[in-house]
């Protein structure tokens, strides 16, 4: 008797287990967009799913390949996965998020001014913010300088003579609390040009050893040149000299300046007191009339 063996093949197969995950524990300081949470999957993109925070459900998220995908919200409360399937089928989800949101402090920034003469390019801030506030930041726009301080004396950038350079300027302050929250102010400072002018009240042209204050001159800063007029009257109301040449009376000139001599003769006046006008246009059109005294020494 010939016994017959059956003998069963079994191809072997793979289960595949489609399956989302969210997790993850999140602060949203009120003044933030979002924060992003992390879900994870296991299956066949695309990935499909439903979430719900505190139990209600929100839009479906459709058609996801990222994986794990970030979830931008908003909202405090707890986020729960309700739906999901990938490519294949329908699968199992698990876990939770929770975002909790928190008061953020407010940046208030106390100063003098928004608008600076370029004579004195300095400003003084003080930190108001609220909130329970843990650290701060101050950063000025002139030269990108940090200062941490409650209040700050700040000096903006100025030339070699000490003159502010004209400009719009923005400042910050960033406030941080201890829940590591933050929020920042914002100050434009406006550095204005502005005319100066300094006239000696006396001068000595009389050629001694330490060759000083030989010459008549002045100084000025953001006039219009060509709109000077100089006038020097002796005692008895007669021109001695008149200019318009703003370079040439600057002490800044080499050989700029008045050497004290009467205009038509260039004969050399007495020591006394004479008077002066000065008329000129500053760099914004508005005229000026200047009047004053200088004493000739020899």
């Amino acid at each position: 008797m010939i016994k017959k063996i059956l003998v069963l093949l079994f191809s072997p197969f793979i289960i595949t287990a489609q399956s989302a995950f969210i997790s993850g524990f999140h602060t949203l300081c009120d003044n933030e967009k979002e924060v992003l949470i992390e879900i994870g999957f296991i299956g066949t993109p695309p990935f499909n799913f439903i979430y719900a925070i505190d139990n209600i459900n929100q839009s479906a998220c459709q058609n996801i390949y990222d994986n794990p995908y970030f979830l931008p919200v908003s909202s405090q409360g707890i986020y729960t996965i309700t739906s999901f399937n990938d490519a294949v089928s329908v699968g199992t989800f698990d876990g939770s998020s929770e975002v909790i949101s928190l008061s953020s402090p407010v940046a208030i920034i106390n100063y003098e001014a928004d608008t600076l003469s370029v004579l004195y390019p300095n400003l003084v801030y003080i930190n108001a913010s609220l909130g329970n506030i843990d650290s701060i930041i101050w950063i000025f726009g002139d030269d990108k300088s940090n200062s941490f301080s409650q209040t700050v004396y700040h000096v903006y950038l100025s030339d070699s003579n000490g003159i502010g350079i004209p400009a719009i300027y923005q400042d910050s302050l960033i406030v941080i609390d201890d829940n590591g929250c933050s929020d920042t102010a914002i100050h434009q400072v406006f550095i204005k040009d502005e005319y100066w002018l300094y006239i000696p009240n006396a001068f000595t042209p009389n050629l001694d050893d330490n060759n000083r204050n030989e010459k008549f001159c002045f100084e000025y800063h953001s006039i219009r040149e060509n709109s000077l007029l100089f006038k020097v009257f002796n005692l008895q109301g007669e021109i001695v000299f008149q200019s318009t040449d703003a370079v040439g009376l600057s002490c800044s000139s080499l050989e700029g300046g008045w050497d004290g001599t009467y205009l038509r003769t260039k004969e050399k006046l007495l020591s006394g007191i004479y008077s002066y006008s000065l008329y000129f246009q500053e760099i914004e059109g508005w005229k000026h009339n200047n009047y004053g005294t200088i004493t000739l020494i020899r």
